[in-house]
């Protein structure tokens, strides 16, 4: 198994609290420092989002702030992503679901609002995170990317209507109830928030607590932060790339035999 399942969002927009839209999409440097890293370990990366249309990238990431101002760097990260197979058609969740799971070693959810739009509550996608649950596969989310997390309940879509109404409804049969996880912190959302031209529906660190997860956030804004869990990896931010991508890898190896990786 050298393939890597990478989950992106078919949403450019999202709903806001007044009924006001959020240009969004994936952030570069959270799809593709990873993405790079995996590459360059001989994975192949299949990318998948709901609808196979191509994915969005949020213009805010765009910038070579999130790569330590390193412009080479940038630039490098933004071609690889740019070229991405599949990048301008992903597969949907029903092709990836109809062809089967078996061959993945892991799957991994970059961040940016996006999956708050549509991963959240994306039945197929619930599936589909259940398969790596059931077999115990590395599994890596980072920023809001741990909002797919939520699809895995028996009810997603009830359960993120139920926030959006400013309502606690308890989630059903989470596969992710009681593990350890970071994400966005409600404190860096708030910050995020004063750039938006409205707050959130909802904050997605005291979704996930409802949830069941035992959350584990760093205090200080847009510090590296990595938590592990059993099968899942989460990091809470777009600093967390390095790190996530590094244990991710770590996670990876330790399930393949040696050799067993065909190299690029």
């Amino acid at each position: 198994m050298n393939k890597i399942l990478v989950i992106l969002s078919s949403a450019h927009q999202l709903d806001l609290a007044d009924g006001q839209r959020l240009e969004t999409g994936f952030y570069l440097n959270e799809l593709g420092v990873p993405a790079q890293h995996l590459a360059e370990a001989g994975y192949q990366l299949v990318l998948a989002n709901p609808r196979g249309n191509r994915p969005a990238m949020d213009a805010s990431s765009d910038d070579a702030s999130f790569f330590g101002n390193d412009e080479v760097l940038y630039q490098r990260t933004r071609a690889f992503v740019q070229q991405l197979p599949g990048m301008d058609q992903p597969k949907t969740f029903a092709q990836i679901l109809s062809e089967g799971l078996d061959d993945y070693a892991g799957l991994f959810v970059p961040g940016g609002h996006a999956p708050m739009a549509d991963l959240l509550m994306d039945p197929q996608l619930g599936q589909i995170l259940r398969h790596f649950h059931q077999h115990s596969k590395p599994t890596a989310m980072i920023c809001h990317g741990p909002a797919a997390a939520l699809s895995a309940q028996f009810d997603p879509i009830g359960f993120v209507s139920a926030l959006k109404e400013g309502r606690e409804v308890p989630a059903q049969d989470w596969i992710y109830a009681s593990y350890a996880m970071t994400v966005f912190s409600n404190i860096e959302e708030r910050v995020a928030e004063m750039k938006m031209p409205a707050k959130l529906q909802f904050h997605i660190e005291s979704a996930l607590k409802l949830a069941g997860a035992r959350m584990d956030v760093a205090w200080i804004p847009m510090q590296s932060k990595v938590v592990r869990d059993r099968e899942l990896i989460t990091g809470q931010n777009p600093a967390s790339d390095e790190e996530l991508a590094k244990q991710f890898l770590e996670m990876l190896g330790a399930r393949q035999p040696a050799g067993a990786r065909k190299q690029s």
